[in-house]
């Protein structure tokens, strides 16, 4: 009896959410805001046994220990919690208070993304850029379109070469190129944007299809 309630409510939700095909409605705008609920609240339940009980049970035991540095070292991320209060629940008197967790977040944010961008992309794209590979005439070919791709793809974004010397010229001819390199590799990645869709809308379609028959 339980897989039959729960695959009839993923199926009449799969309707509700395909219903949008034929305009807005407020069905649909009622399974948006249930997504929207049900995620939220899976993600407060999460944060709230693996981050929220497991910190505060640390900073109690550690008062009770009597090791009092401890404990207020991991009070601060409950300081900075209630920094954050007066921001949607506070007077706007207040609500600067926020700033400061909100930019120690925004700066540790942007901080992991840079250091995740140059040793995850930017250094291996550089260095397989510069590696010559030996004794394989296909990896050899490939480096080399590699790197004009990247030198065209780079010259595309030159917007103050003039046509008066022949550098000029060559980094706006091949800036055009590299518009072109751009244009195709956005189709791949739309193309790939694409057979997700597509293969998630056939999971559902079979699902209802199982589901029905």
């Amino acid at each position: 009896m339980e897989p039959l309630i729960s695959g009839g409510i993923a199926a009449l939700l799969t309707l509700i959410v395909l219903s949008r095909i034929f305009g807005d409605s407020p069905i649909f705008r009622a399974a948006q805001y249930l997504f929207i609920g049900v995620s939220l609240g899976y993600v407060f339940v999460v944060l709230y046994h693996q981050v929220l009980l497991p910190n505060t049970e640390r900073m109690l035991s550690s008062i009770v220990r009597g090791d009092l540095a401890t404990a207020l070292a991991q009070a601060v991320p409950f300081m900075l919690l209630l920094l954050l209060i007066p921001r949607i629940a506070g007077p706007l008197r207040l609500s600067w208070l926020a700033n400061f967790p909100l930019g120690l977040i925004f700066g540790v944010g942007v901080g992991l993304s840079l250091v995740g961008a140059l040793i995850g992309t930017i250094i291996p794209q550089v260095l397989a850029t510069i590696t010559v590979p030996a004794g394989d005439l296909a990896a050899l070919l490939g480096a080399i379109v590699l790197l004009i791709g990247i030198i065209v793809t780079l010259n595309a974004f030159f917007f103050t070469t003039t046509d008066d010397s022949s550098s000029g010229r060559f980094i706006r001819a091949s800036g055009r190129i590299g518009r072109g390199v751009l244009l195709i590799t956005f189709g791949f990645f739309l193309a790939g944007a694409l057979v997700t869709y597509l293969t998630a809308l056939n999971e559902r379609f079979n699902f209802l299809v199982s589901f029905f028959r």
